[in-house]
């Protein structure tokens, strides 16, 4: 080896590098240990005491996924529809609304900016419109050109965006979660948020959906709004009767009164609730201050009925306009629980005299009695405002609301000049710190709704490590097994350069700050399975040499330099693979490509390098012995293998083509059982304390089918747990996590004696749903024009392409075929529901079946350069075929006995993905034997035959002239 002191040197500093940043991943570790055992009131704390040395730890660490912790992964959306609202202001006329609620179902459907969406549905209700008619207020005039409102609209949306990220990370941070993983999902108005190892969910959804829109209302007294509430209920009342036909009846006074006297105190309270539709849900306030804003209390199931009395025409034409808004409090009053509604006096801008904006800063404490409050600062301007509402509202109460719920609602005892003031409301202590956090970060400029969502329990985290903990450990004990029972002494070196790769690859994500996952480790177990097929290249090429007589130096130099192209080849092909995995990938699927690309540049440095000196070391030694590559029964095992494949390919093609059509048909005919990602919908995995028998299932579907309005759920018992799956899309369309929970818990009502837990959740909104299907069928047709490029460009024959995509779309259409069919068996041990999972296993195989095609053609290749006597093509190609068939195999064996380890003892997580990964390497294997390479020789026979005969054609034109 050329250089080999640079060599070595290099791989050292390497080497101490890797070891840098895992000694920092041990560190980070130890660290969030610490947090994971405090309360997470204190986690903010710990994180601001030992703040430098947990940074350093985590820019130089490996992080742990929500799998392997627990936690909770959100989809956020940021609401431009929201924005363009606000933007428009009073000029939202009904057609622009009418636009903008066509745009938001649109977007569920169709791709595209949401922006263009809507001005297409605007301009087709209103043809002709002029944008500027709308958004003349955001500076700009009525001539503003068209593109120009777009632009601004754009504008304005990108740093709502930009800012709803600057938020969300601030009341991340704040909030103490370690290890917080925030992104923006480019090109979309999405933010995506992993928070490994939170344990209270609706604190969190909480903390990331509130717009923290604070505002300072001055209110009406009772005597001064009440009346209207009275008209409202009298006009109300008034077409109720109308309704019933009862406008012609005269009932006396003093009738009405005898049959009221002779009723109980609660008949008589029913009876004024039936014949009074507002006042009937609304109690008054007993004994009101003389100011009190406070109209009355309502039952939480009645504040939405007394909403839509409040928003009715009836109300719209006694209402002041512009002037007065009824809002309830955030919490119940604790001696009624009923929610209180207060009068507030606005102002036809809704602007509100002080808003968040003038806060400074906030605290959580304690008030003389020990109640949790939030004490706010205001700035300069926020002070000379808040002292002249403070004197205008002397003795009369002023609202504190966020986000249009009224937290308290004080009387102003005296004049604040200092900008000081508090926000009180029955707090826990997380409570006020939250909403402390939240005042702090800022609010976010648009509204954010939870698009997506996926949580998992702590103890299946934990479950998961220990799997995944297991599954590489066997997998990798498997493979360095392998070696050395077939390689003897060069394997044992091959294991040695494996190790030394395991070590670079976690050095290196570990400096990348990559988030390790289940799916991640699967990504690291099969790198080192494929990491094999470099030694494998490049001992039968040593093997091939030290049978041709050659020293064992010459056969290293030899080997090293005939497998240096096909090393390549099968590299850059996964390679490219898995940058289409993460480009095009999401959560799990990422991870699995992030190790993967990493993995490759590990493998290329180990096999080439690592391997390299470590057999140069060994067999220049003095007096070494010749250095043993296998066992001789393997060899000649291998050497009296002679297959037919190309005299044999039309039978070949009769198999494959049969199998082919039949796996068609069941895709066609049965479908697929499609998970949550491609359906939309929330999936719950609960836990029982009991096996789960049949009849369980059958009456928890049906217990479920009541809770969801009569909506069927699919339900499916997992094989040797004592778990069920639960996949609802009852109300998927609305924002109703804790409406579905609720009815999810109320299903499993009947089952408390089996203590069931829900253990992990999963949601999936209708417009994720569709990027998802988008995404999925791009990555997969790329990859295929990805594949067919890359083998063109290399062999420079467009016929190896061709045969390489036959051969990918015949592994890939017998996959989907096998699924077809699983999917219509019940009480499998596995989930078997087409999903994100199973797309990022599909491409997989295409990058596993076209690294196995590749090493073929490269033989092909090879052969066809040397080749001086004209060896017939077919011949040569079946030679090649039976060159390479060692290798085939022996590559093939180590990665599916590493496949079946993850598939046996990784779990359900990774069950589908596995199963799918080992039918396509051992189809990927034979259709690359059996499919790319009969196929590519038919072609190029052919193509040599049309150009035979095209100059047959020409030579008696040729001959004339």
């Amino acid at each position: 080896m050329k250089q080999k002191n640079l060599v070595l040197w290099l791989l050292i500093v390497f080497a101490a590098i890797s070891a840098w940043n895992i000694f920092y991943t041990y560190e980070r570790l130890g660290m969030d240990a610490e947090m994971a055992a405090l309360p997470d009131s204190s986690r903010a704390t710990y994180l601001e005491q030992n703040y430098e040395a947990y940074q350093a730890a985590v820019n130089r660490s490996l992080g742990l996924g929500l799998d392997l912790q627990g936690g909770m992964y959100v989809t956020m959306e940021i609401g431009v529809d929201e924005l363009i609202l606000a933007m428009a202001g009073r000029n939202a006329d009904t057609t622009f609304v009418a636009a903008l609620n066509a745009t938001r179902k649109l977007q569920a459907k169709e791709k595209g900016d949401f922006v263009d969406i809507f001005v297409k549905e605007l301009r087709a209700r209103k043809p002709g419109v002029k944008l500027a008619a709308y958004f003349g207020g955001e500076g700009m005039s009525y001539n503003t050109t068209d593109e120009e409102v777009v632009a601004k609209i754009k504008s304005e949306s990108d740093t709502a965006i930009e800012n709803a990220f600057t938020v969300i990370r601030k009341r991340v941070d704040q909030f103490g979660v370690a290890s917080a993983n925030i992104q923006k999902v480019t090109g979309t108005n999405r933010i995506m948020v992993e928070l490994p190892g939170v344990k209270d969910v609706e604190r969190v959804r909480k903390l990331l959906k509130n717009t923290a829109r604070l505002e300072f209302w001055p209110t009406y007294t009772l005597e001064e709004a009440y009346p209207y509430l009275i008209q409202i209920n009298n006009s109300l009342k008034g077409e109720q009767k109308l309704a019933a036909g009862d406008s012609t009846r005269k009932d006396s006074t003093a009738t009405t009164a005898a049959a009221d006297s002779n009723l109980t105190q609660e008949q008589q309270a029913e009876k004024f609730r039936k014949e009074n539709p507002l006042l009937g849900l609304l109690a008054q306030p007993q004994s009101p201050g003389k100011n009190s804003p406070l109209m009355g209390y309502a039952k939480e199931a009645d504040t939405s009925k007394v909403n839509a009395m409040l928003r009715s025409d009836v109300a719209k034409g006694i209402l002041p306009e512009g002037q007065i808004r009824f809002a309830w409090t955030a919490k119940m009053r604790s001696e009624t629980q009923m929610y209180e509604l207060v009068a507030l006096k606005v102002n036809p801008e809704n602007e509100a005299p002080i808003t968040g904006d003038a806060i400074n800063d906030t605290r959580s404490g304690q008030d003389e009695n020990n109640q949790y409050m939030v004490t706010m600062n205001m700035n300069s301007d926020g002070t000379k405002k808040w002292r002249q509402m403070t004197t205008e509202y002397l003795n009369k109460s002023i609202a504190v609301v966020l986000d249009g719920l009224v937290y308290t609602y004080p009387v102003v005892q005296s004049v604040i000049a200092n900008g000081s003031s508090q926000i009180t409301g029955n707090f826990t202590p997380e409570e006020a710190t939250d909403l402390a956090n939240i005042l702090k970060a800022g609010k976010l400029p648009a509204p954010a709704r939870i698009v997506g969502e996926e949580v998992v329990g702590p103890s299946l985290g934990k479950e998961t490590v220990n799997r995944g903990l297991i599954s590489f450990l066997l997998g990798f004990a498997v493979v360095l097994l392998f070696m050395w029972a077939y390689y003897r002494k060069a394997g044992m070196i091959a294991n040695i350069a494996l190790l030394v790769n395991l070590f670079f690859l976690i050095g290196v994500c570990a400096a990348l700050n990559v988030v390790l996952t289940l799916p991640g480790i699967a990504g690291i177990v099969l790198t080192m399975a494929m990491a094999v097929d470099s030694n494998v290249l490049i001992y039968e090429r040593v093997r091939e040499e030290l049978a041709a007589g050659r020293s064992s130096k010459a056969s290293l130099t030899a080997g090293f330099k005939g497998a240096l192209s096909a090393i390549v080849d099968g590299n850059i092909t996964t390679l490219l693979i898995g940058v289409i995995l993460f480009v095009f990938g999401t959560g799990p699927i990422q991870g699995f490509a992030v190790t993967l690309i990493i993995g490759i540049g590990t493998t290329l440095i180990s096999a080439l390098l690592v391997t390299r000196l470590l057999l140069d070391y060994v067999t220049n030694r003095p007096n070494a012995k010749p250095m043993s590559f296998g066992s001789l029964y393997m060899t000649n095992f291998f050497q009296k293998t002679k297959l037919s494949v190309i005299p044999n390919r039309k039978k070949a093609y009769l198999v494959t083509g049969a199998l082919a059509a039949a796996s068609l048909v069941a895709v066609l005919v049965l479908g697929f059982k499609f998970g949550v990602d491609f359906r939309g919908g929330r999936q719950y995995t609960v836990e029982f304390s009991k096996p789960v028998s049949s009849e369980m299932v059958d009456q928890l579907r049906e217990d479920m089918g009541k809770a969801y309005s009569n909506e069927m759920p699919q339900i499916k018992a997992i094989s040797g747990k004592n778990q069920v799956m639960i996949a609802t899309a009852y109300l998927i369309d609305e924002d109703a996590d804790d409406k579905v929970l609720a009815a999810t818990q109320a299903g499993l009502a009947n089952f408390k004696d089996a203590n069931p837990v829900i253990i992990q959740s999963s949601k999936v909104g209708p417009t994720v749903v569709k990027d998802i299907k988008d995404a999925a069928q791009l990555s997969v047709i790329l990859s295929l024009v990805v594949m067919f490029l890359y083998i063109f460009l290399r062999f420079q024959r467009w016929q190896y392409g061709m045969g390489a995509v036959v051969s990918l779309a015949f592994n890939v259409i017998v996959v989907l075929g096998v699924f077809a069919l699983l999917g219509q068996v019940e009480n499998l041990p596995f989930n078997a529901e087409v999903d994100l999972t199973f797309v990022g296993a599909i491409l997989t195989v295409i990058g596993y079946t076209i690294n196995d095609t590749v090493i073929v053609f490269d033989r092909i290749r090879e052969r066809v350069r040397e080749d001086k006597t004209k060896v017939p093509m077919p011949v040569l190609f079946n030679e090649a075929v039976n060159e390479t068939f060692s290798r085939t195999i022996v590559t093939s064996c180590t990665t599916i006995l590493s496949a079946l380890i993850l598939f046996f003892f990784a779990g359900e997580v990774l069950q589908a993905f596995m199963l799918s990964m080992i039918l396509g390497i051992i189809i990927g294997t034979f259709s690359s034997i059996i499919v790319a390479t009969p196929v590519s020789l038919d072609f190029i026979l052919a193509t040599e035959k049309r150009e035979a005969q095209r100059k047959k054609e020409k030579a008696p034109v040729a001959a004339a002239r």
